[in-house]
């Protein structure tokens, strides 16, 4: 069974994306909504988010009240020290789920799925899939669709544009992009070739199913991400390094200023 990881940023148009991939019935693990799963009243996670973060995140503020998102995502997106605490519980949770989906969909004899994952590159799961698409969209389009779907002020658009990694960082990691830059029917078409692209061969679907050749195929997988390197270090360079550049560009611009006059 190949797996391919599929991310994005928020308002990027990954959810077209998505739903175009599953117009095709191609199996695909939304891990938005496995982390809505995660934290209803019913599941572990939710009682630790409770425990570190107090019943002002719950509706009502009572326990065993569904979760506030409203609250909660002003919380973890304002401080990026709550957003590491929340994302250290809820990951862990989403990433056991994802594991037993798989599981399931490899015993049911699937040939192909993608696993829809808004933070891939920020977290451990790219480690487990063959392939990375990325949707990407410039940021002030990114802008102007937050504060129109969710109306939202600009401020608070920007927050949760700014509390992911920028999307061009992570065009560099991808191994296939779709560029959200036109109109619909364009990010549909950019999807299906990309798609068409990634169909795993049916020799090595038939093969995955005989133990050694299952060992052999994960650990081809693994090893070429491995050989790749963490996307969370090549993203951090680059970071710097822009940083570094635009500083550098700053002082200089800053000493071709003519000196006032006294």
């Amino acid at each position: 069974m190949k797996v391919v990881g599929l991310t994005g940023g928020i308002a990027s148009g990954k959810s077209t994306v998505s739903k175009t991939i599953q117009s095709l019935s191609i199996p695909l693990i939304d891990c938005d909504l496995l982390a809505r799963l995660v934290v209803e009243p019913t599941h572990p996670c939710y009682h630790k988010l409770v425990q570190h973060f107090g019943t002002v995140i719950l509706q009502s503020q009572e326990m065993g009240q569904p979760l506030d998102r409203y609250k909660f995502g002003t919380i973890i997106f304002s401080d990026p020290v709550q957003r590491r605490v929340a994302n250290g519980i809820i990951h862990p949770a989403v990433r056991d789920e994802i594991l037993k989906r798989l599981f399931k969909l490899w015993i049911r004899g699937t040939s192909l799925v993608v696993i829809d994952v808004p933070l891939l590159l920020e977290g451990e799961l790219w480690r487990i899939v063959s392939e990375v698409i990325v949707v990407y969209c410039p940021p002030e389009v990114q802008l102007e669709r937050i504060k129109s779907r969710d109306g939202l002020s600009e401020e608070d658009a920007l927050a949760r544009i700014n509390a992911q990694r920028p999307l061009i960082e992570k065009v560099d990691y991808a191994d296939h992009v779709i560029y959200n830059t036109s109109d619909l029917e364009s990010l549909k078409t950019a999807t299906l070739k990309v798609i068409d692209s990634i169909q795993p061969n049916p020799f090595w679907t038939v093969l995955a199913y005989f133990p050694p050749f299952t060992i052999l195929l994960a650990g081809w997988v693994m090893a070429k991400r491995h050989f790749k390197g963490d996307p969370r270090t090549m993203m951090d360079s680059k970071s710097k390094k822009e940083d570094s550049t635009t500083a550098a560009a700053a002082a200089a611009a800053a000493q071709q200023q003519p000196a006032s006059s006294s």
